[in-house]
């Protein structure tokens, strides 16, 4: 017996054998008729095919837009073809729609609580703070940065000038200039230490106009990733109202509540003399809530905006931070909802390239008319093994 399992493995082992050099000689004369190309041929059949690849992404993109618009016109034909008379049907129709946006109003998420420590980055016209007031949030919990000057802002956006007036009379602290992947050189505006609750990014861009789309993809990748590390400092640490699942003795999971994390109380704003901002006094009352705070980035849920893949980014990001030696840190994304503009009233999406005038659209079309839907993204500096 023991001599024939020794010659059925050798035979196995050989039948093996055989089949991989065979396979290895297929390859070899695969390899030989196809054309070898030089390195000048290969570069611009790489160029042809992400030339043809970001042809057929624009492609994708106009169709989706052509959609939108026929959708919307047929809605619009819809209401036309209702005769003045008819007040019934047309009754039915506003209803309809009255019915559909409350619908989505209700189902909207307010991830901002009201004795959250807010602090905005990159808010163009500022109108996204205007109307985080306007829902009742305490100015001096709010600091709202952008990254322009003041002359530029106020340049690119017309609004902006109004609402940032507003903002101040409310007590809330405006900062320009402030570059979110590098908020440790605005450490005078934003301080140093975990004191924010809530930082929120709405729709980041690098607004440079590549026309590539690789490196178009590529480079706001960097700035999210940048953005990622320089807020994590800033973020409070404590409870989690998402903590992650317990394996129980038995090794299946259970849900339990985070323990409290100690941390130093983070000092208010008045315990620093100068603060680089404007002359708005700064309340001795700023105090951050003892739990852990997250990071709210919103992006379009469509190409390309998809493909800077913002959640792989969080959870599995490059070892150091591009550009620098330093580490980088690791998210944990907690949840992911749909931005409702009407949750929050008097926001005016703005792009990027300031507001161009038969170029930019009004009334938030530039997000709910796409074909993807606007999508927040919460998450928080890593806190499992």
């Amino acid at each position: 017996m023991p001599k024939l399992k020794s010659a059925l493995g050798a035979h196995q082992a050989g039948v093996a054998r055989r089949a991989a050099e065979a396979k290895r000689a297929e390859n070899k004369a695969r390899m030989a008729k196809e054309t070898k190309h030089s390195v000048a041929e290969k570069r611009a059949l790489k160029r042809q095919r992400r030339e043809r690849d970001a042809q057929s992404r624009a492609l994708e993109a106009r169709e989706a837009e052509a959609q939108a618009r026929q959708d919307a016109a047929t809605l619009a034909a819809e209401v036309g073809m209702v005769e003045e008379g008819d007040t019934a049907e047309r009754g039915d129709i506003e209803e309809r729609g009255d019915a559909l946006a409350a619908k989505a109003l209700a189902r909207a998420t307010i991830p901002i609580a009201g004795d959250d420590t807010v602090l905005l980055l990159g808010e163009a016209n500022f109108s996204f703070a205007r109307a985080l007031v306007g829902r009742g949030h305490s100015g001096h919990l709010i600091c709202a940065t952008a990254f322009d000057s003041e002359t530029e802002t106020f340049a690119k956006y017309p609004d902006a000038e109004e609402n940032i007036a507003m903002l101040k009379a409310n007590g809330v602290r405006v900062a320009f200039g402030i570059d979110a992947g590098a908020l440790e050189k605005a450490h005078k505006v934003v301080g140093r230490g975990p004191r924010w609750s809530r930082i929120v990014f709405n729709f980041p861009h690098v607004g440079k106009g590549i026309t590539d789309q690789d490196r178009n993809v590529r480079a706001n990748q960097i700035l999210l990733l940048r953005t990622l590390k320089s807020v994590a400092p800033l973020l409070t640490v404590g409870p989690s109202a998402f903590p992650l699942p317990k394996k129980g003795k038995d090794g299946s999971k259970s849900k339990h509540k985070a323990p409290k994390v100690p941390r130093t109380r983070s000092p208010s704003f008045s315990d620093h003399e100068d603060q680089g901002l404007d002359e708005t006094p700064v309340p001795a009352s700023f105090t951050p809530p003892d739990r852990q705070g997250s990071l709210l980035v919103t992006l379009l849920a469509q190409p390309p905006y998809s493909e800077w893949e913002l959640p792989k980014l969080a959870n599995r990001p490059p070892p150091t931070c591009p550009g620098t030696r330093d580490p980088q840190p690791r998210f944990r994304v907690l949840r992911s909802f749909d931005f409702v503009p009407a949750a929050w009233p008097g926001y005016a999406h703005r792009r990027t390239i300031g507001w161009r005038e038969g170029l930019s659209k009004a009334n938030n079309e530039e997000i709910t008319g796409r074909q993807g839907r606007a999508r927040t993204w919460e998450m928080a500096v890593w806190d499992g093994e």
